[in-house]
């Protein structure tokens, strides 16, 4: 089936991914950014909400100037605002910007009973209410390594769950600590679902070493009946540089030219380092049809209960 098809076939208004791990550095922020520019690029509408302190998602993947810092969304955790996105930083993409703003937003959280706040349900209101007001088809969350009261809030608003991982003991331990905190959710009556766990930044030649580790995830997922993505996301240092540097996607990259685009600044380079994204790019294309696969099939299963 085709990823136009899949679309075609998505309904439901609340399809939120949240994209998280305990450890950094492990492609939350660049998975989140290729799945909403791929989607958004085939004709859907895609809102990203960047949780994550660090704004990676909003200015080195996504390349927001008037970015917020975090502002709109530790506005609505506190005292239920509006949710109020950048729009159209792509074409059908806009986005709930991340930053140091955020930085409050643990405080508020870690004190919310005490102070008489449910910024749980301060963000699901808003979230929806954006959600329709605007039509968006896909929703996805990219969240902190670190702070672990909005991390345990966000699992109890979203609808999927997707762990990326690298194959160091570190990022796998990482993995380990976040399904512990989804199994916490979904014992206290959170309606998240695993996804599936992807291995980011892997050498495709690699392959026992790659088994190896695909192996521990799939000890980590034992008894959930639920398979690692079986799309990876090779290691492409070049291209990851000049991602962050152009503020663009390996599916953007492929056609770009810095220097045919007339952008070149002291903040991006006259040339790119890398001499072909499309690889690295088809495999995003392809966890992005997985992803929505595995969407459609969840949401089958959904209404059939």
């Amino acid at each position: 089936m085709t990823s136009t098809r899949l679309l075609a076939d998505l309904r439901a208004v609340r399809r939120t991914i949240l994209v998280a791990n305990q450890k950094g550095g492990v492609g939350k922020s660049s998975i989140v950014a290729a799945i909403a520019v791929a989607v958004a690029r085939r004709g859907k509408r895609v809102l990203v909400v960047d949780a994550d302190q660090q704004g990676n998602c909003t200015i080195r993947d996504l390349g927001v100037k008037d970015s917020d810092e975090g502002r709109s969304l530790a506005m609505t955790l506190q005292y239920g605002s509006a949710l109020e996105p950048v729009r159209d930083v792509r074409p059908g993409l806009d986005i709930v910007c991340g930053g140091k703003l955020l930085a409050m937003a643990g405080t508020v959280v870690a004190g919310a009973e005490q102070h008489g706040i449910d910024p749980r349900q301060n963000l699901l209101v808003a979230l929806e209410a954006l959600v329709d007001s605007v039509g968006y088809d896909l929703v996805l969350i990219d969240s902190g390594p670190g702070d672990r009261g909005v991390l345990d809030l966000l699992l109890q608003v979203v609808s999927w769950l997707i762990v990326p991982t690298k194959e160091d003991d570190g990022s796998i331990d990482g993995a380990e600590l976040l399904a512990r905190r989804y199994l916490w959710a979904r014992k206290n009556g959170a309606q998240v679902e695993l996804m599936g766990m992807v291995l980011f930044d892997c050498n495709p030649r690699a392959v026992r070493r790659n088994e190896d580790t695909l192996g521990k995830i799939m000890d980590l997922l034992e008894g959930t009946g639920i398979e690692p993505f079986r799309s990876f996301i090779r290691q492409d240092k070049a291209a990851a540089l000049d991602a962050r540097a152009f503020h663009l996607t390996a599916e953007e990259l492929i056609d770009y030219s810095p220097a045919k685009a007339g952008e070149a600044t002291e903040e991006a380079p006259t040339k790119k380092w890398s001499r072909d994204t499309e690889p690295l790019a088809t495999d995003y294309q392809k966890l992005t049809r997985e992803v929505l696969v595995r969407l459609a099939a969840g949401e089958r299963a959904k209404e059939s209960v």
